[in-house]
């Protein structure tokens, strides 16, 4: 499955995402990386269509997988292959995917189409302190990724599924908490 935003935009987001942090300390102390350990042999993170070209040729730190996105919980605009990897636990702070670099937050779409930056509301397999406690998060980093979600809503697939997701939020009736819009 092919996006239409190019590896030099992926490789921008992810500069500019390594010069902010989420908190002033390295929140991995808080739980011993909860996130980054491998629970079950299922335990990845799907990357965003062609986020894939900045990771291409990494090995050691992470397993590739290709899955068919139409066998799995993805939006009716993706069809074809989408990229599953699988970290080790111990991947270079720089290289981690967009979504990994999002999380505690994730971003969602009112109803009208506006993007915003939310807390996470997926039940997940370990407990995250700063999103159980609502950690206060640097504002530098919050405004650099609301920017990043702005430009990686441009492409069509991407928007899709944060679409997709906000879609399927409100039918759960999840708690959206709005951090940033």
């Amino acid at each position: 499955m092919e996006g239409q935003l190019a590896k030099d935009v992926f490789q921008q987001i992810y500069d500019t995402l390594n010069s902010v942090n989420h908190v002033p300390y390295d929140c991995g102390n808080l739980c011993d990386k909860a996130c980054c350990q491998r629970i079950d042999a299922d335990m990845g993170i799907y990357l965003l269509p062609n986020e894939h070209l900045v990771l291409q040729g990494e090995t050691g730190w992470l397993t590739w997988e290709e899955h068919l996105a139409q066998n799995y919980d993805f939006p009716a605009s993706w069809q074809g292959n989408t990229y599953f990897l699988h970290c080790n636990g111990n991947c270079p702070r720089e290289k981690r995917p967009i979504q990994c670099r999002t999380f505690p937050l994730t971003p969602h779409l009112s109803s009208g189409g506006d993007l915003m930056l939310i807390w996470e509301t997926l039940e997940l397999p370990y407990s995250c302190p700063l999103l159980n406690k609502r950690e206060a998060l640097d504002k530098d980093f919050i405004k650099a990724l609301f920017n990043a979600w702005q430009t990686l809503v441009n492409d069509p697939l991407i928007r899709d599924l944060v679409d997709y997701d906000s879609r399927n939020r409100e039918a759960e009736r999840a708690i959206v908490e709005v951090i940033y819009r």
